[in-house]
């Protein structure tokens, strides 16, 4: 028993670490998008989706590892409801939860999504049920060659604008021919 007590809170421990890591990153992503917008490139975007991506793939790994015990096993029990603003329960939430009372448990510690989300996802799933392989695989075939247009007149009106700043041949001829002494050939 204290073995498994161990492990689940070793587990936790690396969840909370790699949850702390991606809430900093997402959280200067927050800043730059709201405080940098007018200094923001594409490429720095990117990054940051990338280290976003990056993190969340290795939350993932730590969940789906072997050592790591079924959270899903756990329970959650809430010992003290109060309608009461609680200071430590804001501080430790950082200000997202002001009250544990019983018109927010039931929000904060749902294992199902919402009735109209669960309708919505069973009703995807029928749907994408329904499309036959060769159908799907031809909407795969038609969104992959519309893509590849779009990318192709992407890179197009780039190499359009980078030698946008030249001049027209005609323009430099008139611009050459203009520019030489009428006596001098």
């Amino acid at each position: 028993m204290q073995r498994e007590e161990k492990q689940l809170e070793a587990s936790l421990d690396a969840l909370l670490s790699q949850a702390a890591d991606l809430k900093n990153s997402l959280g200067s992503f927050i800043y730059k998008l709201e405080n940098e917008y007018d200094r923001l490139t594409w490429p720095s975007v990117l990054d940051s989706f990338a280290l976003l991506s990056g993190q969340l793939n290795t939350l993932n790994k730590v969940l789906k590892h072997e050592k790591t015990p079924l959270f899903r096993n756990q329970v959650i029990i809430p010992l003290v409801l109060s309608p009461d603003r609680d200071e430590d329960l804001m501080r430790q939430t950082e200000g997202r939860v002001p009250v544990f009372s019983h018109e927010v448990v039931p929000d904060h510690l749902r294992t199902k999504p919402d009735p109209e989300v669960e309708e919505q996802e069973k009703q995807l799933t029928t749907d994408a049920a329904r499309i036959g392989a060769d159908a799907a695989q031809k909407q795969i075939q038609n969104l992959n060659k519309m893509c590849s247009n779009l990318l192709e007149k992407i890179s197009k009106e780039e190499r359009e604008s980078e030698s946008g700043g030249k001049m027209p041949s005609g323009i430099k001829t008139n611009i050459k021919s203009a520019s030489m002494h009428p006596y001098q050939r």
